[in-house]
């Protein structure tokens, strides 16, 4: 099912929660999958173990590494935009650091590539298995 992986410095439990519960409420507007079905996991570092531009962060100056990771089932273009415009707008917001503006990278997959309880999705949901995953893309 869909899920973020986000790679960012420490973050204390409080931002992580914020952060979660409004990711997932974005996703959940901005797609047409449900919240429910969406997951987040953070990959933290230490101060001095990331860099970004060529320049270690330190903990206090410049940009930290931050990359955001969706696995998701096939969007439209226009859908991905409007996702993208949200998490990194929501992201930034809710990190309360106006530069810091994550890299994210849309990874798409066809539901014959995501396995729940040990069965293909597409062998558990019939919808799933009429999913197309390649359709031609509108020239927008």
């Amino acid at each position: 099912m869909p899920c973020l992986e986000i790679t960012a410095p420490k973050l204390d439990i409080e931002t992580k929660k914020t952060l979660s519960g409004r990711l997932t409420e974005v996703f959940d507007r901005d797609t047409k999958f449900g919240g429910e079905i969406f997951g987040i996991h953070y990959n933290e570092y230490e101060a001095g173990s990331a860099s970004s531009g060529g320049e270690m962060w330190d903990g206090e100056t410049g940009r930290p590494y931050l990359h955001l990771l969706l696995y998701i089932p096939r969007l439209q273009r226009s859908e991905k935009q409007k996702l993208a415009v949200s998490l990194t707008d929501t992201f930034t917001e809710c990190m309360g650091k106006p530069d810091w503006k994550p890299v994210i990278h849309i990874c798409e997959h066809p539901y014959d590539n995501v396995v729940v309880d040990g069965k293909l999705l597409s062998d558990s949901y019939e919808s799933c298995a009429k999913s197309e995953f390649y359709y031609k893309l509108p020239n927008e």
